[in-house]
């Protein structure tokens, strides 16, 4: 195969067959940018590139075997056959290669223009087929902005622009015109020689952009791209046609800046006409065969093949034009011939083979070597060629000059060398894996890393804790993804300084300026501080502030001292102090304001007081001061006046006064005790009181005396607590022996009308008499305690012993019953009869009374009770007792009271059995309840029977007393005197409310538990 019939060491391909050539194919076509296809003689796609797939829309499976038709028009297949028919006529020398401007049907309907170049594909003078290269035409702007870099003269552009009928403009670096050709003058009636010289700037902004439809818009995208230094490329604009000389017309501006050749830094200027193409979409062949005669002055890429030592096999007219060589001279040299004889000395040329090799391609930058020794800076991409069953054949190797970049690229880091050496904060820069690029001196120290020490390691190994300072790490983030400058300001404990940040981000990297902000921080603190309090003192309600001159001039006054005089404020500043209307008392108060104010400027402080009146006539009185202020040299720069209004101060001290007379006259007069007043320093202003006959202490001298020199040590440690607690506000008792005396001394704060405490008071009574008959009274309460304890004993101890002699009358009477019964007549049965029972009762009431004395000595500890389950227990008791009588009982839910539950369940037995037996002629109606008062439950057994004679309410709960005969009636007398103690035992208390033939309600209150809510 060879680019065309009769081709032979020229090829591309060599010998290769077809298979092993077309896998050659894809591997060149994968490494270029354009997009590549075959075709067979038929017209039918053999193999497309991935370009030719992504520009289309179709995929490579709906492409292959299609015809071209598929993709391109009727019109662009006729011309390129006619071009291929002229390029197998066409002789040897030519190179078989035809160039053809073509619209692409993409799958979704669009149409994008392309440029395609066609090469020949004969063997044994028979055409086997095609292959084209196809570039999108936006690739016409790199290749004009390379060829317009290139061109040296302007009669080379003219010659061709004319042709092209392009207006072009060029302009230097300081933006004037330079040039402008013919077409400008047709484009928009603008003498091209008067242009010349002029700001570019100036012409659009005055001139150019009023020819065009959108002035505004077409102004702002030039002046734009301007100011960016930016491409601009098929921007669409219409002129406006005047009737004359300018016609109505559209036209694309493309601009560029020249970034080489004599016009560097300036910019050159396209006004293409797509008049015919914007109103019919004809075909503009013309206009892009003029476009394309600039970029075909330019060849890129060298592109060239090496067998698998790195010889060179191929040799393609970009690598000649870029490299020097000619084709006879270069093939078959090793190609380490480009390479810098220190990277022949390195091994790089082999070492990049060995890496595209193991990575399936390699990608390098470096110096490169021209046929004329020349350098030149290339960006080299080198990939393997196998065949199908992996053998190497050899690399494709692809090569780019990059050496204008390289040199705007060094010249822009030194210039960012010589900005940075001139920063003085700190400065540090990142790349996009925020690794440290660069760090200044100031840096290296407030980082206290050297600049070595940083440079290549990333900032969050240096620092680790900062990932989880979530203002840092979204700060550099944020600005990384976003691309717009970020802040941050913290303090950061590693490094120990607040640092403020500003992160600036580039394409590359963040460029981070900071600094340490603490001592700046600190003053401003501390000047927030002096001004907020400034402004606080300065707007306080309750403070008259002025500033004045030092000599005396007022420069400002608040609110609060302008609502003392009937003045705006404009009346008093610019006025000598002593002249306002606060001192209009006469002279001597004016005189003695001046005074105060010619010292405070001698720098002196100075207090005062003085009684002044309002517009409408009040009095008050004012203290205060007259600050003077100085400067860090110890000037007086102003004089700062600050007062109060004492006057209810005032006020209040003259009522303590008199308070304090009418206190002294009666505790001059307090009888069996000692009564003294004192202030906030435990300083006695007032002592008095019988009581001082008794101690060894006169009262005139303890007067204006502190308490601890009054008192002896004990005496005052005792005394303390109680009094500091009354001038915190609180009362307090003490008791002490003094003297041979016993005393209680309460101590109680003193306030004015706002309550606050401003003095405390305490009362010493005498209590040795009291003291002594309460130890009396303690005394015969223990003794009658002890009393009452041997009687519980003798009674337990009686009702016991009573029990043996009554069990043996109760054995011998069931004897005589069982013996003799048939012997007694009717009288013996009944006196028979009537000893059972006695004997019944008497045991019956021995056995209350043991457990009337037990209540104390034999009661379980008092613990939390569920009384619901009391009385579930109780009722189930009296169930039998509760049917017969067809009684009907209500019960509310009991709560859970401190308690002994066995006792407790007496008690409530006790008052159930007595509501169902005094029920009366009726059926029981019976109701238990609980209801929380305070501490404490009450408790309530309600009925509806015979009730109680309120007479008789008390007697019931005393022992063996009895309401009613035991013919009515049974019972002992003792269980409601039983029900009582218990409850006693409970700190409870037990009574009952009713009324004769109402029914009755016994009460009775016990502890609550702390859990319980009901």
């Amino acid at each position: 195969m060879s680019t065309r019939a009769g081709a032979d060491d020229g090829a591309f391909w060599g010998d290769a067959d077809d298979d092993v050539a077309l896998h050659r194919y894809q591997t060149l076509v994968n490494t270029i940018d354009d997009g590549i296809y075959q075709l067979d003689t038929d017209g039918h796609f053999v193999a497309v590139n991935d370009v030719i797939v992504e520009a289309t829309g179709y995929t490579r499976d709906e492409l292959i075997g299609e015809h071209v038709s598929l993709v391109l028009t009727d019109a662009d297949i006729d011309r390129i056959e006619r071009g291929i028919a002229s390029g197998i006529d066409a002789s040897d020398e030519d190179d078989g290669i035809a160039t053809f401007d073509i619209t692409v049907r993409t799958a979704g309907g669009d149409e994008i223009p392309y440029e395609l170049r066609v090469n020949l594909l004969v063997a044994d003078g028979e055409l086997r087929g095609t292959i084209g290269v196809a570039r999108d035409r936006s690739e016409e702007q790199r290749r004009q902005e390379t060829l317009t870099s290139a061109v040296e003269s302007y009669d080379s552009i003219t010659s061709i622009l004319d042709k092209a009928d392009i207006g072009v403009c060029v302009t230097d670096e300081d933006g004037e015109i330079a040039w402008a050709d013919e077409t400008i003058d047709r484009y928009f009636d603008l003498d091209p020689t008067a242009l010349i010289g002029q700001r570019s700037r100036a012409v659009v902004a005055d001139a150019l952009k009023y020819r065009f439809a959108e002035p505004d818009s077409f102004a702002a995208t030039v002046l734009s791209a301007y100011d960016d230094g930016r491409y601009v490329d098929r921007f669409e604009c219409r002129v406006t046609g005047d009737g004359g000389n300018r016609e109505e017309r559209w036209l694309r501006y493309q601009s560029k800046p020249i970034e080489s050749g004599e016009f560097a830094g300036g910019r050159v200027e396209f006004y293409y006409d797509i008049t015919d193409q914007k109103q019919s979409e004809a075909d503009l062949q013309e206009n892009k065969e003029a476009f394309q005669s600039l970029v075909d002055a330019v060849e890129e890429y060298a592109i060239f093949r090496l067998d698998a030592d790195g010889h060179v096999l191929t040799w393609n007219r970009g690598a000649r034009n870029l490299k020097g060589y000619d084709h006879e001279e270069i093939i078959g040299e090793h190609f380490s011939t480009f390479y810098t004889e220190a990277d022949r000395a390195a091994n790089v040329p082999e070492r990049n083979l060995e890496i595209a090799l193991e990575n399936g391609s390699v990608e390098d930058e470096g110096w490169r070597v021209r046929s004329d020794g020349k350098r030149f800076w290339a960006n080299v991409t080198i990939t393997p060629i196998r065949d199908d069953d992996g053998t190497l054949q050899g690399y494709l190797k692809v090569t780019r000059d990059m050496t204008d970049r390289w040199e705007r690229e060094q010249e822009l880091e030194s210039e960012l060398q010589r900005i940075l050496g001139r920063i003085s904060d700190a400065f540090y820069a990142v790349d996009d894996e925020f690794r440290f690029t660069h760090v200044n001196e100031r840096a290296a120290e407030l980082l206290q890393h050297s600049e070595e020490e940083l440079l290549g390691e990333q900032l969050w190994e240096v620092f680790p804790d900062l990932r989880d300072l979530d203002e840092v790490w979204d700060a550099f983030h944020t600005a990384l993804e976003t691309q717009e400058p970020t802040s941050y300001e913290l303090y950061y404990d590693t490094l120990d300084f607040r640092v403020e940040a500003n992160l600036y981000p580039s394409e590359t990297g963040i460029s981070v300026y900071f600094r340490d902000v603490t001592e700046r921080r600190e003053r401003e603190r501390e000047l927030e501080q002096t001004e907020r309090r400034f402004e606080a003192i300065f707007e306080d309600p309750n403070i008259l502030v002025g500033l004045l001159e030092p000599d005396g001039t007022v420069l400002d006054i608040n609110g609060t001292a302008m609502e003392y005089i009937d003045a705006d404020l404009e009346d008093v500043i610019g006025e000598p102090m002593w002249e306002t209307p606060w001192w209009d008392e006469g002279d001597q108060v004016q005189r003695d304001v001046r005074e105060w104010t010619e010292r405070a400027a001698a720098g002196e402080y100075v207090n005062f007081e003085t009684d002044l009146t309002r517009p409408n006539g009040e009095w008050y009185t004012l203290s205060g001061v007259f600050r003077p202020v100085t400067n860090d040299e110890g000037d007086v720069v102003s004089i700062f006046v600050s007062d109060r209004d004492i006057t209810e101060r005032k006020k209040r001290e003259r009522e303590l006064e008199e308070s304090e007379q009418r206190y002294r006259t009666l505790a001059e007069h307090f009888p069996n005790g000692v009564v003294t007043l004192f202030d906030h320093d435990l300083t006695y202003t007032l002592v008095a009181g019988q009581g001082f006959d008794k101690i060894p202490v006169d009262p005139a001298d303890a007067e204006g005396e502190q308490f601890d020199d009054v008192w002896p040590t004990e005496t005052s440690d005792a005394l303390r607590p109680a009094l500091q607690a009354a001038l915190e506000g609180e009362e307090r008792s003490v008791e002490l022996e003094y003297a041979g005396r016993e005393w209680v001394i309460y101590t109680v704060p003193i306030t004015d009308t706002r309550g606050d405490v401003f003095a405390g008071v305490s009362m010493a009574y005498d209590i040795t008499e009291r003291k002594e008959y309460q130890r009396k009274l303690e005394e015969t309460v223990d003794r009658l305690e002890e009393s009452n304890k041997r009687l519980e004993q003798f009674a337990y101890a009686a009702s016991h012993d009573l029990q043996e002699p009554l069990r043996m009358v109760s054995s011998y009477l069931q004897l005589i019953e069982s013996r003799y019964a048939d012997a007694l007549d009717e009288d013996g049965e009944e006196f028979l009869q009537f000893a059972v029972d006695g004997a019944d009762r008497m045991r019956d009431m021995i056995e209350g009374l043991l457990a009337y004395s037990r209540v104390e000595t034999q009661g379980d500890p008092l613990e939390p009770v569920d009384l619901d389950s009391v009385l579930e227990s109780v009722l189930a008791d009296l169930r039998l007792q509760i049917e017969e009588t067809d009684a009907e009982l209500e019960t509310d839910t009991l709560p859970r009271v401190e308690g002994d539950a066995s006792q407790l369940r007496q008690v409530i037995q006790n008052l159930l059995s007595n509501a169902l037996e005094y029920s009366g002629d009726s059926s029981p109606r019976i109701s238990v309840d609980a209801e929380r008062r305070g501490r404490e439950w009450v408790i309530s057994v309600s009925d509806e029977g015979i009730g109680i004679d309120p007479d008789d309410q008390d007697r019931v709960f005393e022992v063996f007393q009895r309401l009613h005969s035991r013919e009515e009636y049974s019972g002992t007398g003792i269980g409601l005197a039983l029900c009582q103690r218990i409850i006693e035992r409970h700190g409870g208390e037990i009574w009952v409310d009713s009324d004769p033939g109402e029914g009755a309600t016994f009460s009775f209150t016990l502890p609550a538990t702390e859990d319980s809510t009901q």
